[in-house]
């Protein structure tokens, strides 16, 4: 007992409760007594004098609800309140389209409000090679962008590409550079993983050595885009997302050389 405090505190209480003077004490100066003011002839017969009875009780709900049975005007009243639950419920239903609950609208959160600036970016490159014609050799467009995401549902960005030519055929293979572009995009959730695809371009679509030839405009074809692109989720450790894109060039039909109206692009997000 002198290893274990508890055992000696219980075995002392033990023996204090068999103490008339403890009891006495414990019941006029314990905390549970200070708590609810315990009187001195607590659960003595003459403790109950003066509360009121069971029949005392039901004569008052029968002057305060009338008749003679207060259970039975209580189980009416129970059962008109019933009722109009009822009634209730079958209004709720034919709101719910016949079904036992009400179609509640497929609310989302915007999950983009919540993340800082840095978050809401996204880095990506894409892929676009044109076929050879007599003015242009084949070309590979290879760009890159940075979109900033405005909701779960779109985003808008900027970037730039640069143009990357092969030669005019198999038999004249020659790596040149033949162009830069800067562009413009907007992306909006169609469906799914659908998407339909804006954006303005400003290509300048010449073989350039010097940079001091690059920002004279007047030498930039423009483009504008609209089209669909298709995002499919892949499992890699560099890129997230693969992009294909379909897009019409509406701006083509003017200008001279004429380019590519459909154009075809494929790309990756960080």
């Amino acid at each position: 007992m002198f290893r274990d405090p508890d055992k000696m505190e219980r075995k002392a209480l033990e023996l204090l409760n068999r103490l008339p003077a403890f009891q006495s004490f414990m019941k006029e100066h314990s905390e549970l007594a200070g708590l609810f003011n315990v009187p001195e002839d607590y659960a003595a017969s003459g403790g109950i004098q003066g509360l009121q009875t069971r029949a005392l009780v039901q004569q008052q709900v029968m002057n305060r609800v009338g008749g003679s049975n207060p259970m039975q005007v209580f189980s009416q009243q129970i059962g008109a309140a019933q009722g109009q639950l009822a009634q209730f419920k079958q209004k709720l239903t034919a709101l719910g389209s016949g079904s036992g609950d009400i179609d509640m609208p497929q609310f989302k959160p915007q999950t983009q409000r919540s993340k800082p600036f840095l978050k809401r970016l996204e880095l990506g490159m894409n892929l676009q090679s044109t076929r050879s014609t007599p003015w242009f050799p084949s070309t590979t467009d290879v760009g890159v962008s940075v979109g900033y995401r405005l909701s779960d549902q779109s985003m808008l960005g900027v970037g730039g590409s640069l143009k990357i030519g092969w030669g005019q055929d198999i038999r004249h293979v020659a790596i040149t550079g033949q162009g830069v572009g800067l562009r413009s995009f907007l992306d909006v959730k169609l469906k799914g993983s659908f998407y339909a695809s804006g954006g303005f371009e400003y290509n300048y679509q010449k073989p350039f050595k010097p940079v001091q030839q690059l920002p004279h405009f007047d030498n930039w074809q423009q483009s504008g885009l609209l089209g669909v692109s298709k995002v499919v989720s892949i499992r890699s450790k560099v890129f997230k997302k693969t992009k294909l894109q379909l897009l019409w060039d509406f701006l083509s039909y003017e200008q001279v050389p004429r380019t590519q109206p459909i154009k075809f692009r494929v790309g990756y997000t960080f």
